[in-house]
């Protein structure tokens, strides 16, 4: 099978949805598809993957990893559409609603190809990014999802709630629930020892854990307030791995709390060492409110560790609570009564682990390309039956 991958947030962009496309485009590799994948250009980054093809892009001011491409401005894009077409792809699924997402979607339609469309990201939440004011930006943002939405003929939510979200922004869409897959054995080892050297953390600490943006909609503010008090009362440290708009701020906030030496920044982390990371922790704490699935959960579960976690959207789904972590509501008091039992209590964290562990095989990268490939086979037959009607009646 020969697979278009058009992808907004691509390499070296670190996020759930640049990870997720290239943790699917691994696993269908290994089993013998041929995946090319469409994405935005960076400056001073070269490829090492001769299947990724670039266009022409600059870089939003208010989020600057994130490059904005320009296929109409790009010298190179009649040649990538020659390209596309030489090609002669099975599918095309894209990953964003936006530029090249829509680039994909026309290309698609033009030459009669299956078109499928992972709802990665809650985007009407994000409007904080864009220059416009925010209900200008949201209503254009749920027009371009509807208008994607209309083009599909399969939609993957990486999870139930987002897929009861889909549902109502556009009732009739084609919608299938395949949550991206996680690399289990990779994430189920790590340098324990190594990383606490490299990171203070002495062997007696308790570190907590959380890998991601660090930008508003994380929730990162009230995660800071709600263990504070932990921190200063146990010999506990938080390990907040990443970067992001929020960075500057958050520090500020850790002065301001009293517990600047207790928490610790990191920055991003290559994904090949990320496994240390999680290795190196004892409780992975999360508390955003907009995550389509939270991946990093997925990972932090494979990696054996309790989650606390608030109780909202696909984050929500991964645990099983007062199995393999707790699921609290959006109060400081709730949430830091929840880390704090595990803090005090290591039978409890152990048991959680082991119970995290035995859960991990569920989220393996081989299970969900399987799902994946049974939908794509789907899509394939679905148009190519409709175009030879069509071509028949002609």
């Amino acid at each position: 099978m020969k697979i278009a991958f058009f992808c907004d947030a691509y390499l070296p962009t670190k996020n759930g949805v640049a990870s997720s496309a290239r943790t699917t485009a691994q696993e269908l590799r290994a089993r013998g598809h041929r995946v090319i994948i469409f994405a935005p250009r960076y400056v001073d980054y070269v490829d090492d993957d001769p299947d990724v093809v670039r266009f022409a892009a600059g870089h939003w001011f208010k989020a600057r990893d994130y490059p904005v491409a320009f296929p109409v401005l790009s010298r190179v894009s009649p040649r990538t559409a020659y390209r596309f077409a030489r090609e002669r792809f099975d599918l095309v699924h894209v990953h964003s609603p936006f530029v090249l997402g829509n680039l994909g979607a026309h290309w698609a339609r033009f030459h009669f190809l299956p078109l499928v469309w992972t709802f990665h990201t809650l985007y009407h939440h994000y409007a904080h990014y864009s220059i416009t004011p925010a209900e200008t930006s949201r209503a254009y943002i749920l027009w371009r999802i509807r208008r994607m939405l209309r083009k599909c003929n399969r939609v993957i939510a990486p999870s139930n709630s987002v897929e009861r979200v889909v549902l109502r922004l556009w009732p009739s869409a084609p919608t299938r629930v395949v949550p991206t897959g996680v690399d289990v054995e990779r994430f189920s080892g790590g340098d324990r020892t190594g990383a606490r050297r490299k990171w203070g953390l002495c062997e007696d600490e308790v570190a907590l854990l959380y890998v991601g943006r660090l930008a508003p909609e994380k929730n990162l503010s009230f995660l800071l307030k709600s263990v504070a008090p932990i921190l200063k009362n146990h010999p506990a440290k938080l390990v907040m791995v990443g970067g992001g708009p929020s960075i500057d701020i958050l520090k500020k906030q850790t002065n301001t709390l009293g517990i600047a030496s207790r928490v610790v920044f990191p920055g991003f982390v290559e994904p090949e060492k990320i496994n240390d990371l999680y290795a190196m922790a004892d409780i992975f704490t999360f508390a955003s409110r907009t995550e389509t699935q939270g991946l990093s959960i997925a990972e932090a579960l494979c990696a054996g560790l309790p989650c606390v976690v608030v109780n909202a959207m696909g984050a929500a789904e991964a645990i099983e609570p007062g199995e393999d972590g707790f699921l609290v509501p959006p109060q400081e008091k709730r949430f830091r009564a929840a880390v704090e039992e595990l803090v005090v209590n290591p039978d409890l964290r152990a048991q959680m682990s082991a119970h995290a562990r035995a859960r991990s095989p569920r989220f393996s990268k081989e299970r969900r390309v399987s799902e994946l490939l049974t939908l794509y086979e789907e899509a394939i037959s679905e148009v190519r039956a409709k175009n030879a009607e069509h071509f028949e009646i002609v």
